[in-house]
């Protein structure tokens, strides 16, 4: 009965807003620009941050009636990023609704589609970060994806202990353990945490690109994380994922997505006062589950699984 009760509450965290009522909307239109499922915008207060995006208005959606969409605009700033090298539009996952702990398995699906997002070379790079995972209190994020410039990484020399992926030669898109990076310094013959290459953004240019992560957050040398892009695995690590310094913070691993420029020095040190780029990407059948049937999206389409809206 335990394991029931378990699967149904793993069955019913499914994160991309809620079924049911939407949100509250602007006055005399059909834009919304609350998140759903109690999920919070995090330092992106403009309207343009966050808004979900309807099929009715022919904008793209994965299934279903509608999507997440981030767009992200020089100038833009909340919180403590205002007067730091960063900015973002990032909703995060509510505290009470969050199933995932240290040493827990979990799986979490969802599809991503760039609408407006070019490639960076490592002197221009945004370092841009599409969903990150990681302990409360400001702790270094445990898990992120990453946007690098197109000449970086040290992929060939890194040891293969820790880049753990799938043989692909090209891709932007990478998985960092930054928390693991920073607390033990590991530098360029651990590729400084770059353990997988996942895709390229511009091979993926207004194609939904689907993802399953599967991982257990753990502290110890029984950690795993296996990340598959379209069905192909591409990362399949193993090892610690959370450091000791981070788990003083808590043990449940928080999650945000959307468009966060992490560090905006390279772009400005080799363009001056250009304007940064205006960035939009879309989101869509966000899930959480306890197996991959549950949250995989073309598994979920295969099966007739109701769309998440």
């Amino acid at each position: 009965m335990q394991g029931m009760a378990r699967n149904a509450l793993f069955l019913s965290v499914f994160l991309t807003g809620c079924t049911g009522a939407i949100p509250n909307s602007t006055s005399g239109s059909n834009e919304v620009f609350t998140p759903g499922n109690g999920y919070e915008r995090f330092y992106s207060s403009a309207d343009h941050n966050f808004r979900y995006a309807f099929a009715e208005h022919q904008a793209p959606t994965r299934r279903g009636i509608r999507s997440e969409r981030f767009e992200l605009r020089d100038g833009d700033c909340g919180g403590s990023d205002c007067g730091n090298p960063r900015y973002r539009t990032e909703i995060q996952m509510p505290t009470k609704s969050n199933p995932a702990n240290v040493g827990k398995d979990i799986w979490y699906g969802w599809s991503f589609l760039n609408s407006g997002v070019p490639s960076f070379t490592r002197e221009d790079s945004l370092r841009l970060v599409f969903g990150q995972w990681g302990m409360p209190s400001g702790a270094t994020p445990a898990i992120r994806l990453i946007q690098l410039g197109m000449d970086e990484g040290n992929w060939a020399a890194c040891q293969n202990t820790t880049c753990a992926g799938s043989a692909i030669k090209h891709g932007d898109i990478v998985v960092q353990l930054a928390d693991m990076n920073r607390a033990f310094s590991w530098g360029k013959d651990k590729n400084e945490g770059y353990v997988c290459r996942l895709f390229e953004m511009q091979d993926q240019q207004n194609r939904w690109v689907d993802l399953v992560m599967n991982t257990n957050f753990s502290d110890n040398e029984d950690g795993y994380l296996r990340i598959w892009v379209n069905g192909e695995l591409r990362c399949n690590y193993s090892g610690a994922i959370v450091s000791p310094d981070s788990l003083l913070k808590g043990h449940k691993p928080g999650h945000r997505r959307g468009i966060f420029s992490s560090y905006t020095e390279r772009w400005t040190k080799t363009h001056g006062a250009k304007p940064k780029p205006t960035l939009v990407v879309y989101y869509d059948e966000f899930a959480v589950g306890s197996s991959r049937s549950q949250v995989d999206p073309a598994l979920r389409e295969q099966s007739n699984r109701p769309a998440i809206d």
